[in-house]
């Protein structure tokens, strides 16, 4: 082997090393930025979806005109927390079927 294609053997072995490396380094850099596009997308979301829905949002309004928000935050928690659970029990339904 000459030493002129030893030579572009020995720099192609240094480029792919460092591709690799620069690939982890941007894995690690997008697992960071994802996390903030995924809130980014589910705000975005929920903003279209409110949008879409404008008689919901004045529901919603009145809602929290009317009961008062520190009302409406309890009761909205505990309403989730139902809603998660009964999620659960019909997934653990599903799954003895």
């Amino acid at each position: 082997m000459s030493a002129r294609l030893r030579e572009i053997v020995r720099k192609r072995r240094l480029l792919v090393a460092r591709a690799a490396a620069q690939r982890g380094e941007l894995g690690v850099q997008f697992a960071a930025l994802r996390q903030s596009l995924v809130f980014a997308d589910l705000a975005w979301r929920g903003y279209r979806h409110l949008k879409s829905r404008p008689l919901g949002v004045a529901l919603a309004a009145a809602a929290l005109a009317v009961i008062g928000p520190g009302k409406l935050l309890r009761v909205g928690y505990r309403s989730g927390l139902i809603a998660a659970g009964l999620l659960r029990l019909i997934k653990l339904f599903r799954t003895l079927r």
